[in-house]
């Protein structure tokens, strides 16, 4: 896609998302019916699948090649595979038990990938007024004033964000209790905000968490957070290193590179002894 292209994709698909705030505001208000999609944890609401077909059917109007991984799709329809092709990776509710339970973290999550490159993000909260958006190459921006990642090289001056939701799985609670314990005593603190998009592109990108722990979650959890923790002069890599794979997202996001390498020491080396011992979740 050319530069115009992609800023044309940018502008009517960050005013789809807007023009969702309301449904995204009544279903905030007045949640009904909560299922879950296998596990406990992992809610769904009427108003997910209501955003996301808003969402797709917009932007297949409007680009009818375009390819879609869509949280509700994926769950309906089983995993998909990241393409060349123009690719929306799309949340519509991201922390959805947040959602349910009226605790104001919550956004809409979009993210274009082109040649497996995330291109463009937009993260919107409609609770908060909110807009976070990031081109490649192009800064990060909170309703269009340019945010910047922290600049903290000195991990114990750092407060830490880590996701520990997937502990509520028996198969994971060892590995997120250990995180959780060796984590803590390296930093100023340890929050969890439950929404892997708004903690990137809402608290890494401002500075307003220096660094963030995030595993075995899906694509569009982190697509579009990440991008804008990146053009926020932030990094974002792989917990063991490298560049990370968005399609199986295990990441640490910080604003400098210095304090990424030192959390992924600190978990490479709790999980050698987590392996050792039989506690490393294999599945999930």
């Amino acid at each position: 896609m050319t530069p115009e292209e992609l800023n044309e994709c940018y502008s009517f698909v960050k005013q789809l998302v807007q023009n969702c705030g309301e449904i995204f505001k009544e279903g905030f208000k007045n949640t009904g019916i909560v299922s879950n999609k296998g596990d406990a944890y992992d809610l769904v609401t009427f108003w997910d699948g209501e955003i996301e077909k808003i969402l797709i059917d917009g932007i297949k109007t409007k680009y009818p090649n375009h390819k879609f991984i869509a949280e509700e799709d994926s769950a309906a329809s089983g995993e998909k595979v990241l393409s060349s092709d123009p690719t929306w990776i799309i949340d519509p509710i991201d922390g959805t038990i947040n959602y349910v339970n009226k605790l104001n973290l919550v956004c809409i999550s979009v993210a274009l990938s082109v040649e497996e490159d995330v291109k463009l993000a937009i993260l919107f909260s409609p609770t908060l007024n909110e807009l976070y958006t990031a081109r490649k190459g192009q800064g990060a921006y909170l309703n269009g004033e340019r945010i910047e990642a922290s600049k903290k090289r000195d991990l114990r001056k750092c407060l830490l964000a880590h996701e520990i939701s997937l502990g509520t799985h028996p198969l994971f609670l060892p590995k997120y209790l250990a995180r959780a314990e060796v984590l803590l005593p390296t930093c100023l603190g340890l929050r969890s905000l439950g929404s892997a998009a708004l903690t990137l592109g809402r608290f890494v990108a401002k500075g307003a968490i220096d660094a963030y722990n995030i595993e075995d979650l899906k694509p569009w959890d982190i697509a579009a957070g990440a991008l804008i923790v990146q053009e926020a002069g932030g990094v974002v890599i792989d917990i063991n290193g490298g560049n990370f794979n968005v399609m199986k997202p295990n990441i640490i996001a910080a604003g400098t590179q210095e304090v990424a390498d030192d959390i992924k020491e600190i978990l490479n080396s709790l999980d050698a002894s987590l392996k050792l011992q039989g506690k490393y979740p294999k599945t999930r």
